[in-house]
């Protein structure tokens, strides 16, 4: 009997499990560096992968997701853009698909430099990438885009 319990206790967990929403992982290893004009922001972020182009895309991308659902500590973006994530990615599905998936955060990238060597580590390879963003730029694309409120309204 108590082997049948556990059993029906651990296919419950899994299926539980199973029905969580699911967000794509990012990295938080996302940090400030400089504010080099009005509206843009310098940041070293860490991106992986199987080789040097997948990581780079991941370290540019983790950069967008901390800066839009998590803040960056130090600056004037030290709270989210976007204050819910698993609410603005369901309500916003095709936007996020667009601007991951399709790359349109490369829209607001200034510039991406490698900033250490391509580290081989288990499973892939690591790299850090200096990202200069323009953030103004963003800010007004996810107003138009009606994820965020005009500011002031």
């Amino acid at each position: 009997m108590k082997s049948i319990l556990k059993t029906l206790f651990i296919i419950v967990i899994i299926g539980l499990h199973g029905c969580s929403p699911k967000l794509q992982p990012y990295s938080a290893e996302v940090n400030f560096l400089y504010k080099e004009a009005q509206g843009t922001i310098a940041i070293k972020s860490t991106g992986y992968g199987g080789n040097r182009a997948d990581a780079i895309m991941d370290a540019q991308k983790n950069a967008f997701n901390v800066l839009l659902f998590k803040g960056i500590p130090g600056t004037e973006l030290n709270v989210p853009l976007i204050e819910n994530e698993n609410t603005a990615k369901s309500n916003h599905a095709d936007y996020f698909k667009k601007f991951f998936d399709e790359r349109n955060y490369r829209k607001f990238l200034m510039s991406s430099t490698e900033s250490s060597n391509l580290i081989k580590i288990k499973g892939g390879k690591k790299i850090s990438v200096d990202i200069k963003i323009n953030y103004n730029s963003l800010r007004k694309d996810l107003e138009n885009n009606e994820l965020i409120r005009k500011f002031g309204f």
